[in-house]
């Protein structure tokens, strides 16, 4: 290994770190919509001019609770991840790919179904710009 990529692995698996965290952070905070009151959710669903919220469909429901609690679960495995770059290198590249691939087809699902603008787009530049970053430098780490 050369002098410069000695010197830029500590840099790169700092800012790994740092994506991995936030990322496991916004997560986290799925785990709260996974216990709100069903009014709270219909208040949101209506705040996202998505309209009143189906909360007499039970599986509507459900679906909301349980996608919140995986969410926040998969944040705290991300949390772990970030707390050794090297140890769980094989893991981090799943999650990337994994994430890369799941979230390009959800983004487009989101648009054919017609969810909002702003939500398609977070999903796009979170999808599409953030893991080929850490993609990038995942490869300078374990290069």
């Amino acid at each position: 290994m050369s002098n410069a990529a000695k010197k830029s692995t500590p840099m790169a698996t700092k800012r790994l770190q740092l994506l991995l965290k936030l990322f496991g952070c916004i997560c986290l905070i799925a785990f709260f919509p996974f216990l709100m009151p069903v009014e709270w959710m219909d208040w949101c669903h209506r705040q996202l001019d998505l309209g009143p919220f189906p909360a007499d469909k039970p599986i509507v429901v459900y679906l909301a609770r349980s996608t919140s609690a995986l969410c926040g679960l998969y944040g705290t495995f991300v949390l772990i991840l970030a707390s050794d770059i090297l140890k769980y290198q094989r893991l981090i590249l799943f999650h990337i790919m994994g994430l890369f691939f799941i979230g390009t087809i959800g983004t487009l699902l989101a648009y054919q179904c017609g969810m909002p603008t702003f939500w398609i787009l977070t999903d796009f530049i979170s999808i599409l710009i953030i893991c080929p970053w850490k993609y990038v430098l995942y490869k300078r780490i374990v290069a």
